[in-house]
C-alpha cells in the first residue's frame, strides 16, 4: 500500500528547475562563429601563405638605335622631351655608335649616362655593302646589309626555240643556246656539251635525262654538224 505523500510545509523552497537551453544555444552560436571566421581567414590569406615570393624580373635592355620614344620614356630620368631629343639625335646623326654618344644629346650628362648604362645598349645600324663591279652581274643589283642572306640573282629567261627558227647544232652550240631547246635546262645542256661529239641526232639518247619522248621533241630543232 502506497504511503501517502506528506503535504508541503508552508514557506518551504520550491525544488530547483533544470537549466534552460539558452546556454547550449550560445555555445553552438559561438562555435559557428569561430568556424566562419576561420573560413574567412583561409580564404583571405590562404593564397598568400601558399604562394612563393615573386622572383625579380630582369629589366629589358633597350637598344638606343631601335627603341621608340615611348620605350625611351620608361628609362629613369627620361621624360617625353628628352626622349624626343634622343630620337632626333639618332635620326640626324645616323644612330649611336656607343652609349657614350648620349653626351651629345642636350640634357644628358655624365650622371645620367652612368644611371642609364646598365639599362641600354647600342647595336650599330647595318652598314651598306657596296656592290662590286662585275660585268657578269645583271644591272640594278641593290646593296645588301651584311646580316641579310645573299640575294639570289636570277638569270634572264631563255627564249625557247620556235618552229621556223634555225636549228641548233648540238656539236657546236653553247650551253645557253642549248637551253633554248624544249625540255633542256642548265644541267642537261651541260651534259650534252660533255657528251660531244655526236655523229647523229639519235646519239643524244646516251645523254642522261634524254629519253625517247625528249628526243622526239628535239629532232625538229637540232642538227649534227660534221
Amino acid at each position: 500500500m502506497e504511503t501517502p505523500k506528506a503535504p508541503d510545509k508552508p514557506g518551504a523552497p520550491a525544488p530547483a528547475s533544470p537549466p534552460p537551453n539558452g546556454r547550449a544555444a550560445h555555445l553552438a552560436l559561438a562555435a559557428v562563429a569561430v568556424v566562419f571566421l576561420g573560413l574567412l581567414a583561409v580564404r583571405g590569406y590562404g593564397p598568400r601563405l601558399t604562394s612563393r615570393p615573386t622572383e625579380p624580373v630582369a629589366a629589358a635592355v633597350l637598344d638606343l638605335n631601335r627603341a621608340d620614344a615611348a620605350e625611351l620614356e620608361q628609362l629613369p630620368g627620361v621624360g617625353p622631351r628628352l626622349a624626343a631629343a634622343i630620337d632626333a639625335h639618332r635620326r640626324d646623326r645616323g644612330g649611336f655608335r656607343s652609349v657614350d654618344d648620349l653626351r651629345a644629346v642636350p640634357g644628358v650628362g655624365p650622371v645620367m649616362i652612368d644611371r642609364l648604362r646598365p639599362l641600354v645598349k647600342v647595336e650599330p645600324p647595318a652598314a651598306v655593302v657596296p656592290v662590286r663591279a662585275d660585268p657578269e652581274l645583271p644591272p640594278r643589283v641593290r646593296a645588301q646589309a651584311p646580316d641579310e642572306p645573299a640575294a639570289q640573282v636570277r638569270a634572264p629567261a631563255v627564249r625557247k626555240i620556235q618552229p621556223g627558227d634555225p636549228p641548233i647544232d648540238v656539236n657546236t652550240a653553247s650551253v645557253d643556246e642549248l637551253q633554248r631547246l624544249p625540255g633542256v635546262g642548265p644541267v642537261m645542256a651541260g651534259a650534252i656539251v660533255a657528251g660531244r661529239p655526236f655523229r647523229s641526232v639519235g646519239e643524244l639518247d646516251r645523254v642522261r635525262g634524254i629519253g625517247t619522248k625528249t628526243l622526239d621533241k628535239l629532232r625538229p630543232f637540232v642538227v649534227v654538224g660534221r
